[in-house]
């Protein structure tokens, strides 16, 4: 074993120790724990259960979404849910299958978090390859481990997860598999992770056929050169490789919606034109402040409503706990904007940053500005994304600010308690978090 395989055995030891950690401290003190929450462990069970009894492939492979506990879904009457098919839910149909809702309450959540802790580690390393720092690679790792793990947005994640995690961990695995080289592993994993979420994989699709078709009207070839591999582009069909593999389940499940709308009588699921904000009735969207709200890491509103649910006394200590929840917020705010100023340095000449990050980033833009009244209404798996940007942008920050100190240890002995505080207040912001996430 050379010296490079031990420091990276060395570095993925020390992160699933640390997310270990990290969780177990979670169960202790966050308020909602780190066990699914009651309504989300029951949707999961209903929609996992309904195809076990009613037959997998029944209903077109579309299920129940319902957090109603006892309903009789072998004899389901009410609508079925249509937005996406149940082949995001394929790990926990498969637990549930084996060994039922027991088994699904307890592996399931243990699974949702293995997946969130391998993403952070996959960012560690991925972040240690963008900054090439002068630090030792083992304490780049652990920061952006960390800030990662520690954000708001994932926790989010811990106790009521959404299909993001699981998109988010096989785009990442296949954007750096493509950098390595190794192109039809990297294709496998985007298949994987459009199957998870077809709707990211289909922006995301539009990112890579724009840049294989607009060089034919506009001058720029290079652009080509940074996003896919010189192997796909010096083959004619070859270079639209990865933006088919990212579309065809988007065009399947879409297909399989139209047929199944024509045979399901009733059934429920928001439109797009809902989703975005423009269906004629829409209270929830708060257009595109509303959407950009998560850099928060939690509404302004949690403040208030968790201020009516806490066993205050008097009216001064539900006033300071406002005050100071908002400045918490207002602290996360900053904190965002400050790692979007680090991911733009990073990005600046930076071909591997670009390969691996600007994709996921359009999507995130895309999601954003497009579908503002979804991200209005929810903070959670839509947001998820972002915790990316977050740690490697504050890691961005750190590394630069090198070049104000005369000594590196100099710089460590600093380094150390401004990581601290933006974990607490990372957790800080977490254990605001309220009951619907």
């Amino acid at each position: 074993m050379d010296a490079s395989t031990k420091n990276l055995f060395l570095r993925v030891s020390i992160y699933f120790l640390m997310g270990a950690t990290y969780m177990y401290y979670l169960s202790l003190f966050a308020p909602l724990g780190t066990n699914w929450l009651d309504w989300h462990a029951q949707k999961i069970f209903n929609a996992s259960e309904y195809l076990r009894l009613n037959g997998y492939l029944s209903s077109f492979g579309f299920s129940v979404w319902s957090s109603c506990a006892d309903c009789s879904l072998s004899e389901w009457e009410a609508d079925l849910y249509l937005s996406a098919p149940s082949f995001h839910l394929t790990p926990y149909i498969l637990i549930n299958h084996i060994g039922g809702k027991e088994a699904l309450f307890l592996f399931g959540p243990l699974l949702d978090k293995a997946i969130i802790i391998s993403t952070a580690a996959l960012v560690a390393e991925i972040g240690i390859r963008i900054l090439k720092s002068t630090f030792p690679s083992v304490l780049v790792g652990m920061c952006i481990f960390i800030l990662f793990i520690s954000s708001p947005w994932v926790y989010k994640m811990i106790i009521a997860s959404w299909a993001e995690i699981f998109f988010i961990f096989f785009a990442l695995l296949a954007l750096f598999h493509l950098h390595l080289g190794k192109n039809r592993l990297a294709l496998v994993f985007f298949f994987i992770a459009a199957v998870f979420h077809y709707i990211w994989a289909a922006i995301m699709s539009f990112f890579y056929f724009a840049i294989l078709i607009l060089p034919n009207f506009i001058k720029d070839k290079s652009i080509a050169n940074t996003y896919v591999p010189s192997s796909f582009l010096d083959n004619g069909y070859k270079k639209f490789l990865i933006p088919t593999f990212l579309i065809s389940p988007f065009i399947f499940f879409s297909f399989l919606r139209f047929y199944a709308s024509h045979y399901i009588s009733m059934s429920e699921g928001s439109s797009l034109l809902s989703r975005i904000g423009i269906a004629g009735n829409d209270i929830h969207n708060g257009g595109l402040i509303g959407a950009i709200q998560f850099l928060a890491g939690n509404r302004i509103s949690v403040c208030v409503s968790n201020s009516e649910s806490l066993d205050i006394s008097n009216n001064l200590n539900t006033s300071i706990f406002i005050y100071n929840c908002s400045l918490s917020l207002m602290g996360m705010f900053l904190m965002s904007l400050i790692s979007i100023a680090g991911m733009s340095l990073i990005l600046y000449r930076n071909k591997f940053a670009q390969q691996i990050l600007v994709p996921i980033i359009f999507a995130c833009f895309a999601f954003v500005m497009i579908f503002q009244q979804a991200l209005s209404a929810h903070l959670m798996g839509f947001s998820y994304p972002f915790a990316i940007f977050f740690c490697i942008g504050i890691a961005s920050i750190v590394n630069k600010s090198s070049q104000y100190f005369s000594s590196k240890i100099l710089h460590i002995i600093f380094l150390t308690p401004f990581i601290a505080g933006i974990v607490i207040l990372s957790t800080r912001v977490s254990f605001l978090t309220g009951l619907n996430g």
